[in-house]
């Protein structure tokens, strides 16, 4: 019965959005109850009893931003680590709990943040509480588990950047177009770090931001929120807590002029792929940015997609997407191109787009039908237990208010064409673009390295 009621309002929510002239659309508000623990844990609770399950995120303040050169992938190394094994579990032994209970259990690391997350019968949430509770402080991180996992991300590095044909294209663009800020060099890390890691050093990295006051624990689920907090107090409160970590992230200062760096790849095909800087998720620029974004290339419809790959066929595929995070990151343009074509050939349909951006507001229709796709994201988004809480822990950890959950809907919604204009004109302009150009090493010969100019 409660899920023939969900479905009943999320088509009547379906249909409020396609009707022409909608009026503001609100979707129902998340009942949110905070507490913070006295060793800084921060933990956020909802009630949500459409099924019989709960999902425990605990996000941890810390990704591949916190690192040092020299010492890059130590947050993803700890993505594999923290199911090693602790004083009180055998390695594997928490996985293989959460899955005997019924549940599943995975984890994640970003530029910014490290989260674990488990979903099981609701029955089971005080087992998941002591658990992460567990881990959180008594880590026990052998010379053999260290080993072992470090060759798992080093194999995970080969089948995901250095084996697939165009693997190290974004990493190459993040280097050039990133010249301080961590953000230049990928979550996984380079091989040459991973090698190059102590034991002295991993121990140091989980002692400085495993920590209860750098973790926010987020539950949502068929749970009732006083006793949830009681068992979040009871599991975590014990924990000492550790200084807060030292956050020394250099801004990245302007860019100035357009960077263009060429390679050659094993390739069958040449692309590019345009990066241009853009503002911190949750600042006022990010949501005409994410609207614009839907604009270009958000299905087959879109611009950047139709231009290139329907009305020219110059392309095999071609997107754009912006790359939100807590600090400045990068808006993206890549394109595969057919055979025959040049990377330059898309990049002048591209500007062709980009520059029609600028100098001509959107059209009402195809803004609302933006905002139409956006509405459509943030109704799935609340569709289960761990999507709900996903998207709390990211508004508390990385937006930094939780409530953005309720109210960041209404920012989107208020976004006008002249927004998107804004934007347009001062985000994608020649000056704050890098640009890399792939090209098949049968085309031409091959290259001794990257080659990277900069256009005054």
């Amino acid at each position: 019965m409660r899920r023939a009621r969900f479905w009943a309002s999320l088509i009547a929510a379906l249909l409020l959005i396609a009707e022409p002239g909608a009026g503001l659309v609100k979707l129902p508000q998340t009942a949110i109850h905070s507490l913070v623990l006295q060793n800084g844990l921060r933990a956020y609770l909802v009630e949500d009893h459409q099924a019989p399950v709960a999902n425990v995120q605990v996000w941890y303040h810390v990704g591949s931003k916190d690192e040092t050169p020299g010492k890059t992938g130590f947050a993803h190394l700890f993505e594999h680590l923290m199911f090693d094994g602790t004083k009180n579990l055998a390695p594997e032994q928490f996985s293989d709990d959460i899955v005997r209970s019924g549940g599943m259990d995975n984890a994640y690391t970003t530029e910014d943040s490290t989260v674990f997350w488990e979903t099981v019968p609701s029955t089971q949430l005080p087992v998941v509480l002591w658990l992460e509770a567990d881990r959180m402080r008594n880590l026990e991180i052998t010379s053999q588990v260290f080993n072992n996992e470090r060759e798992v991300v080093k194999e995970e590095r080969r089948m995901r950047f250095d084996n697939p044909p165009y693997g190290t294209v974004v990493e190459t663009l993040y280097r050039n177009a990133f010249t301080v800020h961590p953000y230049r060099h990928m979550t996984i890390g380079s091989m040459a770090d991973l090698d190059r890691a102590s034991m002295d050093e991993v121990r140091a990295f989980y002692n400085t931001y495993y920590i209860p006051n750098n973790a926010t624990v987020v539950i949502v689920g068929d749970v009732d929120v006083e006793q949830a907090e009681d068992w979040v107090r009871q599991y975590f409160g014990p924990l000492s807590s550790g200084p807060p970590p030292e956050r020394r992230v250099p801004p990245e200062p302007p860019q100035t002029a357009e960077r263009v760096v060429k390679v050659n790849l094993n390739v069958s095909l040449p692309a590019f792929v345009e990066g241009f800087h853009m503002p911190a998720d949750g600042t006022p620029d990010a949501y005409p940015l994410r609207l614009a974004s839907k604009i270009l290339s958000d299905g087959e419809s879109s611009r950047i997609y139709r231009r290139l790959v329907y009305d020219k066929q110059i392309a095999l595929e071609a997107q754009s997407s912006g790359n939100f995070t807590e600090d400045p990151n990068l808006f993206f343009v890549f394109a595969i191109l057919n055979p025959g074509h040049t990377p330059a050939e898309g990049e002048k349909e591209v500007a062709a787009e980009l520059g029609r951006l600028r100098d001509q507001p959107v059209s009402q229709e195809e803004l609302q039908k933006a905002k139409n796709q956006v509405l459509r994201d943030f109704i799935l988004s609340r569709q289960t237990a761990q999507s709900r809480g996903e998207e709390l822990g990211y508004a508390a950890v990385i937006l930094h208010d939780p409530e953005f959950v309720n109210t960041e809907l209404e920012r989107f919604l208020a976004v006008t064409p002249e927004d998107i204009q804004r934007v347009a004109r001062r985000y994608f302009v020649p000056e704050n673009l890098t640009l890399l150009e792939v090209v098949p090493q049968e085309t031409e010969a091959a290259m001794p390295g990257a080659a990277r100019s900069e256009k005054p």
